[in-house]
């Protein structure tokens, strides 16, 4: 998940996505260095992007539209970022689905955000998490860029106020959808992070299995783009930088996008319950998300 420091719990940090930027980049980096290797034997002509449908809004409801991704610039910054849940538990993809691996590549290897199936054919995640390298989604797996099954992405469309991106496979991949929850959360109430995480700050190496980690709702907060959030206090682990646009569940129901995270210390602490995650709110998105992909709350 997005790292931000949040000092100042009214105002979060937009570190989540410097930190994000700098592992994405890298992830460019390293395919484009591939490319240039395999360009001598590459023919043919290039790939056409997937039809965009036409989607029709809700009434009230701005239409939507296919964001155009921006392009990922170059690192910049003290170079320190993380990603993932550091604590927490292993766990498999049959306690959570729906969870989905967000790739920058069409092999659904490289992978740099998390997201959530929501119907056959819609994944949700962070819009922060927008690139034009952003190319598939891989579905139904415990393990890290292996398994399960990938699938293109034919679309991206972004809330117009909040960090949400859906996303449009271009073919429907019938598996365990997460229902939208249709109610804020209240105050002190138990929900579950899922992600493939380090297990520390800063690491640099994601966990190979699905891990989980108990967190407590504080209050409604800011997300990384002004939107409404859903604030949590970790409980058993803390979600970082490779987590971000992963589910927050409460109630078996979604009812965030990871958006940012406070940055842990060098080492892990023995507790991760004085920091605070920022969860794009479902709820607070509700009527848009279903103005564009037809998936109502629950």
């Amino acid at each position: 998940m997005a790292v931000g420091s949040q000092s100042d719990l009214s105002h979060p940090s937009h570190q989540t996505l410097r930190s994000l930027t700098l592992k994405i980049a890298k992830i460019l980096a390293t395919a484009a260095a591939s490319a240039a290797l395999l360009a001598p034997v590459l023919c043919g002509p290039p790939a056409q992007a997937a039809p965009v449908e036409e989607v029709a809004p809700a009434q009230g409801v701005a239409p939507a539209k296919e964001v155009p991704a921006r392009d990922v610039p170059a690192p910049s910054g003290d170079g320190t970022f993380s990603r993932d849940i550091a604590g927490g538990s292993t766990t498999t993809v049959s306690a959570a689905p729906f969870v989905a691996q967000v790739s920058y590549d069409s092999a659904g290897v490289n992978v740099g955000c998390t997201g959530s199936q929501v119907a056959a054919s819609w994944v949700i995640t962070a819009k922060h998490c927008n690139s034009t390298s952003l190319r598939s989604v891989r579905l139904g797996t415990s393990y890290l860029g292996t398994g399960g099954a990938v699938r293109s992405v034919a679309a991206r469309y972004a809330a117009p106020a909040g960090d949400v991106l859906l996303l449009k496979l271009s073919t429907p991949y019938y598996g365990s959808y997460v229902g939208l929850s249709s109610s804020f959360p209240a105050t002190g109430t138990s929900a579950t992070v899922y992600g493939w995480g380090d297990q520390s700050e800063g690491s640099g190496a994601m966990s190979y299995y699905l891990k989980a980690a108990g967190v407590s709702v504080v209050w409604q907060g800011v997300d990384n783009y002004g939107g409404p959030s859903v604030r949590t206090r970790s409980e058993s682990g803390h979600p970082l930088s490779g987590d971000s646009g992963g589910p927050l569940i409460v109630n078996g129901k979604l009812a965030g996008v990871l958006s940012t995270s406070d940055i842990l210390p060098a080492r892990n602490p023995a507790n991760y319950t004085g920091y605070y995650n920022d969860h794009a709110s479902v709820v607070r998105n509700l009527a848009w998300i279903t103005s564009v992909s037809g998936v109502q709350g629950s």
